[in-house]
């Protein structure tokens, strides 16, 4: 059995996301009962880290507390699931970003291309 993130709904966006130095993927989807879920996906020491946060349709204050919900996630030990190297080329990449960027599809890169 294979089940997706989108399943029953439609992706609204997917970027990239980064908690200190663990880089990810952050996804919105829009569900066809009208609720909205923003999912956080990390792959860090060999393990997936998911965090979803759903707003039910309807909701007055969903949008906000989905996003606090969503930005609640802390890698503690310090650690980062990029080399070096990765991390340099991406900065090399994306110069006018401030901090590391999340990847060559980061929208602060704008107008960078992959090289």
């Amino acid at each position: 059995m294979r089940l997706t993130l989108s399943a029953g709904g439609e992706v609204t966006f997917n970027i990239p996301q980064r908690i200190d130095s663990i880089y990810g993927r952050s996804v919105g989807i829009q569900r066809g009962d009208g609720s909205r879920s923003l999912i956080g996906v990390f792959d860090y020491h060999g393990r997936l880290y998911q965090i979803e946060a759903k707003a039910l349709p309807g909701g007055s204050d969903a949008a906000a507390e989905t996003l606090r919900f969503h930005q609640s996630l802390v890698f503690t030990d310090g650690g980062s699931n990029r080399s070096e190297d990765t991390i340099r080329a991406y900065r090399q990449a994306c110069p006018d970003t401030v901090g590391p960027p999340a990847g060559f599809d980061d929208p602060r890169c704008r107008g960078n291309a992959r090289k």
